[in-house]
C-alpha cells in the first residue's frame, strides 16, 4: 500500500505508480510530506498478466551505461543494493525505512541527483542534520524546504570570480560545510537512511520535487569527496533486523498490541488515518516489530531529535517504546483537535439552527401578511412618522402623552415634507446593503425626529411663576423681574417670541440652575448644552453629510431630546467658546445666526440642509466675564448681571435651602419630616456665620454648600454611632465652639490685611472686582533715595541733576492696564506736588509701588484713584484711615472715571468693616440701586476729580478726623501717634479746590 500526502495529478501520479510497480508485491508504502498522510497500495509488477507501457518508460529514463559497473534498480528494502557510497544529503526531517517520501531539490542538488540517475546511480544517503550551534553557519530551517542559508566560500578553478562574490547563497540540503574544515559529526548525525530516486519533476525555480523509496538504515562512515556538492560519502548499510531470541517475547507483543490499538483510537478521532488503518491491518504483518515501530514512527509529527533516537535505536524494545510514546502523543492531539472541531461545529450548527428558524418564521410571517421585508417596513415606518407629523389630529390616539399636552401640533413645513418625500423615493430604488441606502435612512431618521411645528402649552400665571422661581432661589430680583415681564408681555401678546439673555456673575451664584426654574415657570421643556472649550463648527451647524458618523448640530439635537419647537435652551459658559485657530471654523461666529432673532427663523443646518425655525426658542447663555465674549456676538443678547451674595444672603440660602438638602442627602431627616423637630441635628446661624467668615468668602455659595455637606455626613457618622450604643441617643448640634471639629480651623483669620486703627503712609485700601466676586487690594508704596551721598557740594548738584525724575517700580504681578495707571498716577501726583513746592519729595527717588498677594495677577481700570492716593500720601508723610476704601480711574488731568462692579465692591467693604467708601461721581446711580441693607453702615462719597479725593480723605473735616484715629501733627505728637508736618497739610490744602456741592458734611473716622 502507498501512503501519499495528498491526490497528486499528472507525473506525480505516474511516478508514484511507478515506484508501487518496481517495488513489486503487495507490501505496505507510505509517502509522508509535512507530516500528512494519505495511503494507497501497489499492484504487482505484471499489472494482471499484461505488459505495463510504463515499465518500458522507466527503463528509458534509468539507462544501463556500459562502460562502468550500473547497480540493479529493482528490490525493496534488504533485497535492494548495498553500495558503499552514495550521495548525501542533509534532511531538517527523519525519514523512515519502507516508506516513500517526497523531497523539494534546490537546483543544485536536482542537477547533481539528475546526474547519478543518468550514470544508473539513482541512490541518496538521507542524514539528518543537527541543530547549528555556529552563530557563522546560519540557521537551520524547520520545514519540508530546507530553507536557505548565506554562506562564504571561494569555488575551486575560478578565482576571480570569488573574490568578486564574496557571499553565495547555498541551499542547506547539499551539505555544503563539508568543503570546510568542520568535523562532518557535528553537522549530520551519523545514523541516516538509504533511499532510491524514483521519479522528479521540475520546477519554476530549477529544483525538482522527487519521490524516493527509504529502503534501509545506513551509517555514514567517511567523506568520499567533496569536489561537488552535494558530496559523495562512505556508507554502512545496517543487515536485515532480526529479533534477538534474548529479548522478552512477552513484552514485544504486549508492547505492540498497544501500539496497535493506539493507531486504531487515532483513526476513530482523526478521519485522515481512516484509510491508512484499513490497509495497515491486511498488508503489515504485525508480528515484525521492527516494521511495526518505523510505521508507527512515520505516523508521528513530533519533535527531529526524538525522531532520530527512534531511528537510531537498535533495541527492539527501545524502538517500540519510542514509537508507542509518539503515537500516544498524536492520539492526544488528535483528542484535543477532535474537542475543538465539535465546539466549532456546535457552534455552527446552533447559528446555523437559528438562521434556519428566523428565516422560517420570516417567511411564514410574510406568508400570513403580517410582516413584510425590512426595506419595505422601513419605508413604511417612514411614512407613518411623516403622516402623524402632517396629521396629527388623525393619529391623536398614538402620541405620548406629553406630546399631547401641545399648544400647536402643526403642519410640516413645506420645505422639510418635500425632502422627506425625495428621500423616500431615494430609498425605494437603494439596495439594501449599500452605503448610501444607510445614509439615507440616517438622514430621514433627523427628519422625521423633529418636531416640526409641535409648540408646548405655555403658562403665563405671574403669581404661580414668582412662587417656582422663590422656590429653588433667593435674592436674584434683577433676573426674576425680567422672567415676570416677559410672562407678563406673553399673558397680553397670546405668546413669547424667542429672546436671548446672558447671566453673567461669579461661579457658584446660580445662574444654571435658575435657567431651569424659568423654564418650569414658564412650563416649557429644559434643554441644556456647554459651549465652553468648544472649537468645531460642525458642533453647531452639523456635519455635511457626505461625512462618516455625520450628525445634525447640537441646537437641532435639542429640538429631537425636547419634542417640541420651543424650549428653553441653556448655552452654559459662554465665556469660554473655543476660538477659530484650531482650523474647524469660529463656533462663536456661527452662534450669531442661532442667536439672532431676525435670523434664527431659518437657521441653516449643515447635515439637514433645509431651514428649521427657532425663533419660538428662549435662548439663556451664561458667563463669568464678558470681555471674552465677541462684541458681536454679545451685542445680540440681553446681559443681566449676577452679583455675588454678602454675609446675610449666605446665611438666609444656608438656612432655607442648603441644611435642608444636606440632612436629607444624607438621612439625617425625612423628605417630609418638619425642621423644627428637637430630635434632628442642626446648625445654628452662629456656627453658620462663623462658617461663612472663616471658610467661604468665594461670590457664590458653592464651597459653603460643599462645607455643610460635610457637617452633615460628620454628624450622620457620629449619629450611627450612638444608635449603636444607647436607644436613646443625644441631639447632635453644631455651633461656634465644635465648628472646628468638623471643618477645620479657619481660612481666613481676619477680615482684612492690615487690622490697625491706622495705615502706614503710603498705604490705602482700594475695592477690585474679580470673577470670584469683590475683594479689598490694598496698594502699598516706599521711597528710596537715588542720591549717593558726596563730600562736595558741587558734585552733589551735579548728581542731583542726573536724577530729577523718579524712578518707578512695581511688583505683584500687575497687569498692562494697571502699569499704565500707575504711570498716568505718578505724573499727575507730580504736577500736583509741583504747584505747591513739594516736588523734590519725590525727585532723586525710587518709587516701588506694591500689591500684596504677589501670586495673584491683578488687572483692570479701576485702581487710579488708589494709587494716585497711595503717591501723594507717601510725598507727604500724612496717613489715610483705615476704615476708608475706593475706586475709580485717573486721568491725566485728574478727572475720576467710572468703573463697574460696584455691588460686588460694596459687598466686599462690608466684608471687611470698612464704613467709608469713595466712589467715581457717575457710579453714584449704581449706589443707590443697591438694597438698603448693603447700604446700611456705609457712607458713600461721590468724587468728580482727584482734589475731590482727597478732600474726603484729608480734608472733608479738618484734622479732627486724623485726631480720632490717632493721627497727630509735629506739634502735638506722642510715642504711640504717627506725625506729620502740618505745614505741607496746608500747602497740599491750598492746592485742591473739591467740588462740595455732591461731598457729604461727615468724613472717616
Amino acid at each position: 500500500m502507498l501512503l501519499v500526502k495528498r491526490v497528486r495529478l499528472g507525473a506525480q501520479v505516474e511516478g508514484i505508480r511507478r515506484i508501487v510497480r518496481l517495488a513489486g508485491g503487495n507490501g505496505l508504502f507510505t509517502c509522508q510530506e509535512q507530516g500528512r498522510k494519505i495511503f494507497g497500495f501497489g499492484n504487482n509488477g505484471n499489472n494482471g498478466g499484461k505488459k505495463n507501457e510504463d515499465e518500458e518508460e522507466e527503463k528509458e529514463v534509468i539507462p544501463a551505461r556500459s562502460n562502468e559497473n550500473t547497480l540493479p534498480s529493482l528490490g525493496f528494502g534488504d533485497a535492494a543494493p548495498k553500495p558503499d557510497v552514495v550521495l548525501g544529503l542533509g534532511v531538517s526531517r527523519v525519514r523512515f525505512p519502507g516508506m516513500v517520501h517526497s523531497l523539494h531539490l534546490s537546483p543544485e542538488a536536482t542537477r547533481a541527483i539528475t546526474a547519478e540517475r543518468q550514470a544508473g546511480r539513482p541512490y541518496l544517503g538521507l542524514f539528518l542534520r543537527k541543530e547549528n550551534k555556529s552563530s557563522s553557519e546560519g540557521q537551520s530551517s524547520e520545514e519540508e524546504n530546507d530553507g536557505l542559508r548565506k554562506n562564504s566560500f571561494e569555488e575551486e578553478g575560478d578565482k576571480s570570480e570569488a573574490f568578486s562574490q564574496s557571499i553565495r547563497t547555498l541551499p542547506l540540503e547539499i551539505l555544503s560545510e563539508f568543503q570546510k574544515d568542520i568535523d562532518p559529526n557535528d553537522i549530520i548525525h551519523t545514523v541516516g537512511t538509504f533511499a532510491q530516486v524514483h521519479t522528479m519533476q521540475e520546477m519554476p525555480d530549477g529544483g525538482s520535487q522527487a519521490l524516493v523509496l527509504v529502503h534501509r538504515r545506513l551509517t555514514f562512515d567517511g567523506i568520499k569527496s567533496t569536489k561537488r556538492l552535494p558530496p559523495l560519502l562512505k556508507v554502512k548499510h545496517w543487515q536485515k533486523e532480526e529479533i534477538n531470541q534474548n529479548e522478552s517475547s512477552n513484552e514485544i507483543r504486549a508492547i505492540s498490541n498497544e501500539i496497535v490499538a493506539t493507531i486504531r483510537e487515532l483513526v476513530q478521532m482523526n478521519p485522515l488515518y481512516r484509510e491508512h488503518m484499513q490497509f495497515f491491518a491486511q498488508r503489515i504483518d504485525i508480528s515484525d516489530p521492527y516494521k511495526l515501530a518505523d510505521f508507527a514512527c512515520s505516523l508521528a509529527t513530533g519533535d527531529s531529535p526524538q525522531l532520530q533516537q527512534a531511528l537510531e535505536a537498535k533495541n527492539v524494545l527501545h524502538r517500540l517504546n519510542i514509537a508507542l510514546e509518539l503515537v500516544s502523543k498524536e492520539r492526544e492531539l488528535s483528542r484535543i483537535q477532535q474537542q475543538i472541531s465539535q465546539q466549532v461545529e456546535a457552534k455552527i450548527s446552533s447559528q446555523q439552527r437559528n438562521f434556519l428558524l428566523h428565516e422560517q418564521l420570516k417567511a411564514i410571517k410574510k406568508e400570513l401578511g403580517l410582516e413584510t421585508d425590512d426595506k419595505e417596513a422601513l419605508i413604511q415606518k417612514f411614512q407613518h412618522k411623516l403622516n402623524v407629523l402632517d396629521y396629527p389630529e388623525k393619529y391623536k390616539e398614538e402620541l405620548l402623552e406629553d406630546e399631547q399636552n401641545k399648544e400647536s401640533l402643526g403642519l410640516v413645513p413645506i420645505v422639510a415634507k418635500k425632502a422627506i418625500e425625495e428621500e423616500l423615493q431615494k430609498l425605494q430604488m437603494l439596495e439594501k446593503n449599500s452605503a448610501e441606502f444607510n445614509v439615507t435612512r440616517s438622514y430621514l431618521e433627523w427628519l422625521t425626529s423633529i418636531p416640526w411645528g409641535k409648540l408646548k402649552k405655555e403658562q403665563f400665571e405671574i403669581k404661580q411663576a414668582q412662587q417656582i422661581l422663590d422656590a429653588e432661589h433667593y435674592g436674584m430680583a434683577e433676573v426674576k423681574d425680567r422672567i415676570l415681564e416677559l410672562i407678563a408681555i406673553g399673558k397680553l401678546k397670546g405668546s413669547i417670541k424667542g429672546k436671548i439673555l446672558c447671566f453673567i456673575g461669579p461661579p457658584g451664584v446660580g445662574k444654571t440652575s435658575i435657567a431651569s426654574s424659568i423654564a418650569q415657570a414658564l412650563n416649557r421643556d429644559f434643554v441644556r448644552f456647554s459651549v465652553g472649550g468648544l472649537s468645531d463648527v460642525a458642533e453647531i451647524k452639523g456635519h455635511r453629510r457626505t461625512y462618516i458618523g455625520a450628525m445634525a448640530g447640537k441646537p437641532i439635537q435639542a429640538l429631537k431630546s425636547s419634542k417640541s419647537m420651543n424650549p428653553l435652551i441653556l448655552l452654559d459658559e459662554i465665556d469660554k467658546i473655543g476660538s477659530s485657530a484650531s482650523g474647524r471654523g469660529d463656533p462663536a461666529s456661527a452662534l450669531l445666526e442661532l442667536l439672532d432673532p431676525s435670523q434664527n427663523a431659518h437657521f441653516l443646518d449643515h447635515y439637514l440642509d433645509i431651514p428649521v425655525d427657532f425663533s419660538n426658542c428662549l435662548f439663556i447663555c451664561t458667563a463669568n466675564v464678558d470681555h471674552t465674549i465677541p462684541t458681536p456676538l454679545l451685542d445680540r443678547m440681553e446681559i443681566i448681571r449676577l452679583a455675588g451674595y454678602d454675609l446675610e444672603e449666605k446665611l438666609h440660602i444656608a438656612h432655607n435651602y442648603l441644611v435642608p438638602r444636606a440632612l436629607e442627602a444624607t438621612g439625617l431627616q425625612e423628605k417630609e419630616e418638619s425642621t423644627n423637630n428637637q430630635n434632628l441635628p442642626s446648625i445654628t446661624d452662629d456656627a453658620l456665620r462663623a462658617l461663612i467668615k472663616g471658610h467661604a468668602r468665594e461670590a457664590g455659595v458653592r464651597s459653603l454648600q460643599k462645607l455643610i455637606e460635610k457637617i452633615c455626613r460628620k454628624l450622620a457618622f457620629k449619629k450611627v454611632q450612638q444608635t449603636e450604643i444607647t436607644e436613646n441617643p443625644k441631639q447632635l448640634l453644631v455651633d461656634t465652639t465644635n465648628l472646628n471639629d468638623f471643618v477645620g480651623q479657619p481660612k481666613f483669620a481676619k477680615d482684612r490685611l492690615y487690622d490697625v486703627q491706622i495705615l502706614p503712609p503710603g498705604v490705602v485700601c482700594g475695592l477690585a472686582w474679580t470673577s470670584m466676586g469683590g475683594s479689598t487690594l490694598y496698594i502699598e508704596t516706599t521711597k528710596f533715595n537715588l542720591i549717593p551721598p558726596s563730600s562736595s557740594s558741587s558734585d552733589k548738584q551735579a548728581t542731583e541733576k542726573n536724577f530729577q525724575s523718579p524712578r518707578l517700580s512695581t511688583t505683584g504681578q500687575l497687569g498692562s492696564v494697571m502699569e499704565e495707571s500707575s504711570r498716568v498716577a505718578l505724573a499727575h501726583v507730580r504736577a500736583k506736588l509741583d504747584s505747591i513746592g513739594l516736588q523734590s519729595t519725590l525727585n532723586g527717588h525710587e518709587i516701588h509701588i506694591h500689591v500684596p498677594e504677589g501670586a495673584t495677577p491683578k488687572d483692570g481700570p479701576s485702581a487710579g484713584i488708589t494709587l494716585a492716593t497711595a503717591l501723594i500720601s507717601l510725598a507727604t508723610g500724612i496717613p489715610v484711615p483705615s476704615n476708608l476704601a475706593m475706586t475709580g480711574e485717573l486721568s491725566l488731568t485728574g478727572r475720576v472715571l467710572p468703573v463697574g462692579g460696584i455691588k460686588e465692591k460694596v459687598i466686599a467693604a462690608r466684608r471687611a468693616h470698612i464704613s467709608y467708601i469713595c466712589l467715581p461721581y457717575e457710579n453714584e446711580r449704581d449706589f443707590n440701586e443697591l438694597p438698603d441693607y448693603l447700604k446700611q453702615g456705609i457712607t458713600p462719597y461721590f468724587a468728580q476729580t482727584f482734589d475731590d479725593v482727597l478732600s474726603v480723605t484729608f480734608f472733608q473735616s479738618g484734622e479732627e478726623a486724623n485726631n480720632e484715629s490717632g493721627v497727630s501733627s509735629s506739634s502735638s505728637s506722642s510715642k504711640n501717634a504717627l506725625t506729620y508736618d502740618p505745614n505741607i497739610l496746608n500747602k497740599l490744602k491750598q492746592a485742591i479746590s473739591p467740588s462740595s456741592s455732591h461731598l457729604p458734611s461727615s468724613s472717616p473716622q
